[in-house]
């Protein structure tokens, strides 16, 4: 499997979507602080921590916050999920069922890396835009809450990304890993289930609500949220008794697990036409 995620790597460091991906994180965190030379923030500016609403890492960047890497790496996901079978590199590697368990889940080890590199590439523009603007910064998190908050939007956007990576995988067909992006992206996949459950228990009265609005507050997209809002709104204990970083680990962990098993599984004993 290592040879084979080293291959993928250096094919990806020789291809153009890479550094697009670096060009777009770079414009929507360092772009938009460059332009603070001409467009000078208001003079009292002070950045509250570095994480939060009003933490530097985001008004450095005018807004963009660690959500763009969840963005940018579901999208990354649905290329990927069908970049061999279109150029038809899959064909000569699945030629066996041999090594098939290894190439699948190879993919799925892969897009959690992008997604390290494009968590890191945010940080770092997000850090240079922070010296770029030349504004103070109060209440500094501890460098612990920094990297917990670093490592929660980390997991998100993987569990988002592999469930796209493997839609891609199970279609074949890059559109529909797109559409699964938007709608994951948008949160109408976990608000329609939702919906749906309610509307079966408003019909038939079986009283699902009051279970179902505590359910919801452990969905991805619900964490997202937090993690967007702060280290602090993150690891606070809200009415779920749960920190969002704790209700994180034990749903997005387990679903990023559960879809490189299935992807594995199905993938590995497919035909490869």
């Amino acid at each position: 499997m290592m040879a084979l995620l080293r291959s993928d790597l250096y094919r990806a460091m020789r291809a153009r979507w890479p550094w697009v991906i670096i060009a777009l994180v770079a414009l929507a965190t360092l772009g938009s602080a460059v332009f603070t030379v001409w467009w000078p923030l208001e003079p009292d500016v002070v950045y509250n921590g570095l994480t939060g609403r009003d933490g530097a890492l985001r008004l450095a960047g005018r807004g963009a916050s660690i959500t763009l890497v969840q963005m940018v790496a579901v999208f990354v996901a649905a290329h990927l999920s069908c970049a061999d079978s279109e150029a038809g590199f899959d064909r000569t590697l699945l030629s066996s069922l041999r090594g098939r368990v290894a190439c699948f889940a190879e993919k799925y080890l892969l897009v959690v890396i992008v997604t390290a590199a494009i968590l890191l590439a945010y940080l770092a523009f997000s850090g240079i835009g922070v010296f770029v603007t030349m504004r103070p910064v109060e209440n500094v998190e501890p460098l612990w809450q920094v990297v917990a908050w670093a490592g929660e939007g980390w997991l998100v956007a993987c569990a988002y990304a592999l469930v796209v990576l493997l839609a891609g995988q199970l279609t074949r067909v890059k559109a529909i890993a797109v559409i699964v992006s938007f709608l994951l992206l948008s949160g109408a996949v976990e608000q329609g289930f939702f919906s749906f459950l309610l509307l079966v228990s408003d019909a038939f009265g079986l009283g699902w609500g009051p279970a179902l609005e505590a359910a919801i507050a452990w969905m991805p997209y619900v964490t997202t949220a937090a993690v967007g809002n702060g280290a602090a709104d993150m690891l606070a204990v809200d009415v779920t008794g749960f920190a969002p970083a704790v209700r994180a680990l034990i749903v997005c962990a387990p679903l990023c697990a559960a879809c490189g098993a299935l992807g594995t599984l199905v993938g590995s004993r497919r035909d490869v036409a």
